[in-house]
């Protein structure tokens, strides 16, 4: 198996290094929102922390290490051309073979809330090459050094930008910004929102009838619901769309982990975690909404046929705005 320390090391020296913990090409951070025409100047940025972007290259590293896992010299030269990776990012594409449906699925999520935030009349800029991942993981792994360093980084190019606020569309960029930062950067001042309270203040439409037949068990992550405070507001926008949210046993601040934080350190006990949350949810409704895509990653890699797992932001656009407002 790999040693804990090598794992860790490559993840730091990937984010210091290229701003990301896995290498990918520089434009799938800022691609999903070329065709939508984000201005690029203002005081108020959404910032997506590039974890939507993440995904489907991390799913593809975790089937890597997860078919390696108990071979420790196959794991060993994983990190060694991971390493190679690092320093020719443009290959990381055809090394980690992300699936194009992936790609796409996490480029409609980002394009169905940046629809929400301009159906609300929320003004705002977009970050573009300027997006950058918020450090999170590195926190989460006890990398405390490393993560100061990335994080002044990132305060550093916000500031540059002449951002005020930051609009953050997932749970672990918006608790990293929100609660992590101003404790490792001295006069930390960007006031931070995430779009779903922004969204529940902002969003002023006809609540749509609630349709029997769109009924989905809702998975609170780990991050809004027990140190944030974001648990009815996704509820109540679910409701005005006319989806009815069912709850599963563990949930709101009870709610129970996806098994995803450690998918990178031990895959296999990551997906033993994702199935027992998955049990659970299934057990109440076959369609299952998250807010997270770390969530939304370790259990769609443990879902069976039959099962629907979808972003919170697909649901809600998709029936306040339609389907050709997402393309």
């Amino acid at each position: 198996m790999v040693n804990l320390r090598e794992i860790l090391e490559l993840l730091a020296d990937n984010t210091l290094k290229t701003g990301l913990p896995v290498p990918i090409p520089k434009n799938e951070i800022y691609e999903w929102a070329e065709p939508l025409g984000l201005k690029r100047d203002g005081d108020t940025y959404l910032f997506t922390g590039a974890l939507y972007q993440l995904i489907p290259y991390i799913e593809s590293l975790v089937k890597y290490l997860e078919s390696m896992e108990s071979k420790q010299r196959a794991s060993k030269l994983l990190v060694k051309a991971s390493r190679v990776l690092t320093s020719i990012p443009s290959l990381s594409k055809l090394a980690l073979r992300p699936s194009k449906e992936s790609i796409e699925n996490s480029r409609r999520i980002l394009r169905s809330i940046a629809t929400l935030l301009n159906i609300a009349g929320v003004d705002y800029a977009y970050l573009y090459e300027d997006d950058m991942y918020s450090g999170i993981l590195l926190y989460d792994l006890g990398l405390e050094e490393e993560f100061s360093r990335h994080a002044r980084s990132v305060y550093e190019k916000l500031k540059t930008r002449g951002a005020k606020r930051i609009l953050t569309v997932d749970p672990h960029t918006t608790h990293a910004l929100r609660e992590i930062y101003p404790k490792f950067i001295d006069g930390f001042d960007l006031e931070v929102i995430n779009y779903i309270e922004l969204l529940d203040t902002k969003l002023r439409v006809e609540p749509k009838t609630a349709n029997k037949e769109i009924e989905v068990v809702i998975h609170d992550p780990c991050y809004y619901a027990r140190f944030e405070g974001i648990i009815e507001q996704p509820r109540r926008l679910l409701r005005i769309a006319g989806i009815k949210p069912l709850e599963p046993k563990r949930t709101r601040d009870l709610t129970y982990c996806c098994g995803g934080p450690i998918e990178a350190i031990s895959p296999h006990l990551s997906a033993r975690i994702a199935k027992t949350r998955l049990e659970e949810l299934s057990s109440v409704s076959t369609r299952i909404v998250t807010m997270c895509p770390i969530c939304y990653s370790s259990l769609s890699r443990v879902a069976s046929s039959g099962i629907e797992i979808k972003d919170i932001a697909l649901y809600i656009a998709e029936s306040l705005a339609g389907e050709k407002s997402l393309e």
